[in-house]
């Protein structure tokens, strides 16, 4: 057998061995691309279960958690918003025509006010939102809230810095240690992304958003818009 024929038959052997029985070079690749394409069809599988209904999203809350509410938790009128401390039309909201809501509706008992996340101007959203729910721990929520949307700032520039918000704490008088432990815990950044991915189940795409007994109002409408629908939830409750 000539030096060439040996080399043709060792060819054709190894030829024959990695077909039966792939190498980790060329097998590696295939199983990634098994791994991603599952994960992807896996998360699809979750996104259009999410799209149905709320159930699947809420399962990621931490447990125990509830969002914050201000007013009767028996209130004929559940008023949802869904909200970012930087954004300036949620600002518009809070101070036009929120206390108007709050005085008439929600502090007479006939309007519950829910607040959920939704953050999407970048890294302040985010400390901002954990930090008002770690007031929140203290029974400071709705107060911190007010407050964060007092001071609003520019985009990311600083007025909701860590140094920004723990002075914001210490005018409030909330426990400083305790304060800067909850934030330290990450379990409200579960929270934000629940929310999040709650909204946009149900359809919100931007700030600030709401749903009145389910009815969506998207956007820093007038008080008028809002007492319109409101009034006619009161009266299809009844007496």
């Amino acid at each position: 057998m000539t030096k060439r024929h040996r080399q043709s038959v060792k060819a054709s052997k190894r030829k024959r061995q990695e077909a039966r029985h792939p190498s980790r070079r060329t097998y590696v690749p295939y199983v990634i691309v098994v791994v991603v394409a599952g994960a992807l069809i896996a998360a699809l599988f979750v996104v259009s279960l999410g799209g149905s209904g709320t159930e699947n999203v809420e399962a990621a809350y931490p447990p125990g958690y509830s969002a914050p509410v201000q007013g009767d938790p028996d209130a004929p009128v559940e008023l949802v918003m869904w909200g970012d401390f930087q954004c300036p039309f949620c600002k518009r909201f809070e101070t036009e025509t929120l206390p108007r809501i709050r005085s008439e509706y929600v502090d007479t008992g006939q309007v519950k006010l829910v607040w959920r996340n939704f953050e999407h101007y970048g890294r302040e959203s985010q400390d901002a939102a954990v930090a008002a729910h770690c007031a929140g721990e203290q029974g400071e929520f709705w107060e911190f809230h007010d407050t964060l949307y007092r001071v609003q700032g520019g985009l990311n520039s600083g007025a909701f810095s860590p140094s920004r918000l723990l002075q914001l704490a210490q005018d409030h008088e909330l426990d400083i240690p305790a304060f800067e432990a909850c934030q330290t815990q990450f379990k409200y950044d579960a929270v934000l992304a629940a929310d999040y991915g709650l909204g946009r189940s149900q359809g919100v795409t931007g700030t600030p958003g709401f749903f009145v007994n389910g009815q969506y109002i998207s956007g820093a409408q007038p008080f008028e818009v809002f007492a319109g629908i409101i009034d006619s939830e009161i009266i299809a409750a009844g007496p």
